[in-house]
């Protein structure tokens, strides 16, 4: 269970949001909505431990989130924190792998990145890419590495209605093995049995 209460958060002299509460528990998806401005992306950041509120408190399960806890148990992908452009597409995967020190065998990871993008040449530089490419490479990322909380930033945003339901079903098939999902989105997604939650 991950536990929001009063959390507030100021960017310079601006509030941007005000003592929100919030629970999540396992095998639940929680939609973050809100106006542009409202604070989504940056109240994701806060619970993955990447930005510092002003008051409140996070705990998992009973654990005050730290950057240990974070670490272990939350996955973050956002719009730039997840690959590099000078890297192919299997040097990004191996550093995040490495990074995050999963154990994963490569039928696994070709498995993976079959579902996605069927046959793709994995030396292909991340910056040659397309948009889509791009988007799909972040929900690799959080199939291959895998923690029990997913954290995603608009992660149906510019997709085709292919690339939507690949996604959705990869969702949906991590809130059956118990997974907590938190996504902030402009959109309304595929998926069913949803928690919304508005930032005002």
């Amino acid at each position: 269970m991950l536990k929001i209460s009063n959390l507030s958060f100021v960017r310079g002299n601006s509030l941007i949001f005000k003592k929100v509460n919030l629970e999540i528990n396992q095998s639940e998806i929680v939609i973050i909505k809100g106006p542009n401005g409202s604070g989504k992306s940056t109240f994701l950041s806060c619970i993955a431990h990447l930005a510092e509120p002003i008051e409140g408190s996070i705990k998992y399960f009973s654990d005050e989130v730290d950057e240990t806890i974070a670490s272990k148990n939350f996955i973050f992908i956002g719009e730039n924190n997840f690959a590099f452009d000078d890297l192919s597409i299997i040097e990004n995967i191996n550093y995040w792998i490495n990074l995050n020190n999963v154990k994963i065998n490569d039928h696994d990871i070709s498995r993976s990145i079959n579902f996605l993008y069927g046959n793709i040449d994995l030396k292909k530089k991340f910056f040659r890419l397309s948009f889509g490419q791009k988007k799909k490479f972040r929900i690799l990322l959080i199939m291959l590495i895998d923690k029990p909380v997913w954290i995603l930033d608009d992660p149906f945003n510019g997709l085709d209605y292919q690339s939507i339901s690949q996604i959705t079903k990869v969702i949906s098939l991590k809130r059956d093995k118990n997974g907590l999902i938190l996504i902030a989105s402009h959109q309304s997604p595929l998926l069913t049995n949803l928690k919304e939650f508005t930032i005002s």
